[in-house]
């Protein structure tokens, strides 16, 4: 079993269902719309998934009650399941976070660590590790030449 992400986690939230998995995938596409109802091949045809992944998952889904079925097999979200909403909805959120910013130049070392293992100083110079290029200039490169650029020496440091 992997480790939790406590960034992530909130221990209220009856959702049990880690990010990047099948069962996200599925939650996410059932509760885009609670009142579409799908089958297990559209589902499967949607998601990109193997046969035999999707009718496991879809059954441990529903026994688990976090996903409705009708009498005809159809598959669908649940209006009343709040906290089931706000799962698809983060996770719908993070797709577009990373699609936005699909390489934020960060590793696990530029994050802040807590616990027993955690670092006790954060160094200031990890920015010049990564490779900048394409990211959003610094606040000191927001202002454009000036007259005062020279007075302010920050010719000497140009050159």
């Amino acid at each position: 079993m992997a480790p939790i992400d406590l960034r992530e986690h909130n221990p209220d939230d009856g959702v049990d269902i880690r990010p990047g998995t099948n069962k996200a995938a599925i939650i996410k596409l059932l509760y885009r719309e609670t009142n579409l109802a799908y089958t297990p091949s559209e589902i499967r045809d949607a998601l990109d998934l193997p046969r035999g992944t999707i009718s496991t998952t879809l059954s441990r889904l529903h026994d688990d009650g976090l996903i409705g079925k009708t009498s005809d097999g159809l598959y669908h979200g649940f209006d009343h399941r709040d906290d089931v909403r706000r799962f698809a909805r983060s996770l719908v959120q993070l797709d577009e976070m990373f699609t936005r910013y699909p390489n934020p130049g960060l590793g696990p070392d530029d994050v802040e660590q807590t616990g027993t293992g955690a670092k006790t100083e954060i160094t200031r110079d990890t920015e010049a590790e990564h490779d900048t290029s394409g990211s959003e200039p610094a606040p000191a490169d927001w202002v454009t030449g000036t007259d005062t650029d020279t007075d302010s020496g920050t010719a000497d440091e140009d050159q």
